[in-house]
């Protein structure tokens, strides 16, 4: 499989529909309790995207890529119209990165209701792997830290070592989702002379990552 820098065409109807999916194990015991746990580390996003009344230059834009996939085979980029922007999200640095320029997972938390992370209170931690555009800030929020930013994988490696102290660090940007059609078939429908309807299945393809700064969810140790 390939990864291919390109974005689907982002005017899709207001019929889009996607979003987060989590996987839950549950244990039905005998009292009538339900035991719980997560499956996946991290959510994986799914989408439905419709393009209505499109032109036939449209529909053939929408084939070529479908073939050039290979259906299901190759991932590409897509915007998630419903989260696409980072801002001062949290950005941690462990202290066996200080003094090294190693290269850090931008990531995003996400709260209950959105409140600000406080500890104690629940979140959990996305990785960002399809970076748009990315700043990242020291701890007053304005200071850019000067460095790169891998758009593929989400990596940032900053180009002086990183300070020897217990300073925190921020990014702010936007970014797409790895995804790849769900399916090796996908039809479309023709409704009129230059009229055609199409709609994709996509499921979010993750990179594998090795940088240590991730923190964990609230809930692990």
């Amino acid at each position: 499989m390939a990864r291919l820098p390109y974005v689907l065409d982002e005017e899709v109807d207001y019929g889009f529909e996607g979003g987060p999916r989590y996987s839950t194990g549950k244990t039905e015991m005998e009292n009538g309790f339900i035991e719980k746990d997560s499956e996946w580390n991290y959510g994986r996003h799914e989408y439905s995207a419709s393009f209505g009344n499109i032109t036939d230059e449209d529909r053939d834009a929408i084939i070529s890529t479908f073939h050039a996939c290979r259906g299901s085979r190759h991932s590409f980029l897509f915007k998630d119209w419903n989260d696409y922007i980072a801002t001062l999200e949290p950005l941690n640095v462990p202290a066996e990165y200080w003094g090294t320029t190693n290269p850090v997972q931008l990531y995003k938390t996400y709260t209950f209701m959105n409140r600000p992370l406080v500890p104690g209170e629940p979140y959990t931690i996305r990785p960002i792997q399809a970076i748009k555009m990315a700043t990242v800030y020291e701890a007053d929020g304005v200071t850019a830290v000067p460095g790169t930013v891998d758009l593929d994988t989400g990596l940032f490696t900053p180009t002086a070592p990183w300070a020897n102290d217990e300073a925190s660090y921020f990014w702010s940007g936007e970014f797409y989702v790895w995804v790849s059609f769900e399916e090796d078939y996908n039809p479309l429908t023709i409704n009129a002379w230059r009229t055609n309807n199409a709609s994709v299945t996509l499921v979010e393809d993750k990179f594998f990552y090795t940088p240590t700064n991730v923190p964990a969810h609230w809930e692990e140790p």
